[in-house]
């Protein structure tokens, strides 16, 4: 059985910026940035967002109690500003175009190949960072971890509004993203040596600079010794975001371990139903029903049937890394609407007051981190 030093679990999340009376989006990053006492905040491209990582941890006990503490640094940090912060895969409606670009030359650099691309980029993801034994073959857990990943997307879509609109899906956040070159679900590799000679390609031929400009779904991280999972939005329920990493880090040490197998369909039949599995999982979030990828004939699962599926294979998986509480979980999370729906019942409660919908999405984010505005109120109700 897997030991909890082996795996290793980090997380990165990004954080809209908001005017914390009008609840729109704001570049004001290199302001939060410079008086951050804490040091934890993080810049990004463009200035409406900022980013915080959590330490290299053996549980998501200790993810739950770093996420917690950086949401309420973040927000403290964004209120001395008149700001608040928000997790959640788009802003509801300012517009993506027209905020403040990061100086720094990287940054530049990408605006300059990108464009309209760079600078209309405005969605927020949530990264989980597993780690896996020295040795491993890192390419042949992404074959495996990459079959899944439709359902970390269902688990966690919170972006179904866009410059104002219902845009139809759970997380359009992904479909944005999907503009971008090198994105999506990876290939099938052979192993290590195979994902190598593809990144020395494209460095040698002039299309990246680096490995980090690979933008897939899932990856074997450049820097660290860790396969990185890339594909959930940034969720406001900080409790979705432990589920989720919880999950990601059990299905990657379920998928090193032997515990879980690659799929019998050949290659072409996977990427065309992966590709399609992301976008249903985009469209439907966690009413979604999927190709069965563990099957070799034709047939579909529904997201919570390949959720709870999942969890009793990987039990003894979770019991080893001490995941096993938060596994247990999941029919509780399951049972309850999504953020895509939360999000569209407080629009349907605010008869469409997009701007309150954004300063609850804000509440919701620091609720569990210190900071939670309801408790509050509920208190002064009281008195």
């Amino acid at each position: 059985m897997p030991r909890p030093q082996d795996y290793t679990v980090g997380v990165e999340e990004e954080y809209q910026l908001l005017d914390a009376v009008t609840g729109e989006l704001r570049s004001r990053a290199r302001y939060l940035i410079a008086g951050d006492w804490a040091d934890a905040l993080k810049a990004e491209m463009q200035e409406h967002t900022v980013e915080v990582e959590t330490g290299v941890c053996e549980a998501t006990a200790c993810i739950r109690d770093d996420l917690a503490r950086l949401r309420f640094t973040a927000a403290v940090a964004a209120e001395s500003q008149g700001l608040r912060i928000a997790a959640a895969g788009t802003h509801p409606f300012s517009p993506a175009e027209g905020h403040g670009f990061n100086p720094a030359p990287v940054y530049q650099e990408l605006r300059q190949e990108y464009r309209r691309l760079a600078e209309s980029q405005a969605i927020f993801g949530m990264h989980v960072h597993v780690g896996v034994p020295r040795g491993t073959d890192r390419a042949r857990v992404t074959n495996v971890v990459r079959l899944h990943l439709p359902l970390l997307l269902a688990l966690t879509a919170s972006s179904p509004y866009f410059e104002g609109r219902d845009t139809g899906h759970a997380s359009y956040r992904s479909i944005l993203w999907r503009r971008w070159p090198r994105t999506g679900a990876p290939p099938r590799f052979r192993d290590d040596a195979e994902y190598a000679a593809l990144v020395r390609w494209l460095v040698q031929a002039g299309r990246i600079d680096g490995p980090g400009r690979i933008y897939w779904d899932l990856r074997p991280h450049h820097v660290y010794p860790t396969v990185e999972v890339r594909i959930p939005d940034c969720t406001p329920r900080l409790e979705d975001a432990i589920a989720a990493a919880a999950l990601t880090r059990v299905i990657v040490a379920g998928a090193a371990e032997g515990v879980l197998d690659d799929t019998p369909l050949p290659d072409p039949l996977v990427q065309t139903l992966l590709s399609d599995n992301a976008w249903r999982a985009s469209r439907y979030g966690r009413e979604a029903e999927l190709a069965d990828m563990e099957s070799a004939a034709p047939r579909t699962v529904t997201v919570a049937g390949a959720v709870l599926r999942l969890a009793e294979r990987l039990a003894p998986v979770a019991e080893a890394l001490g995941e096993g509480e938060e596994l247990a979980r999941l029919p509780e999370l399951l049972a309850r609407a999504g953020a895509a729906e939360a999000i569209r019942a407080r629009v349907r409660e605010t008869e469409g007051d997009l701007g309150r919908v954004a300063l609850w999405l804000a509440d919701e984010t620091v609720v569990g981190a210190g900071m939670d505005r309801r408790a509050r109120l509920r208190i002064q109700e009281t008195v």
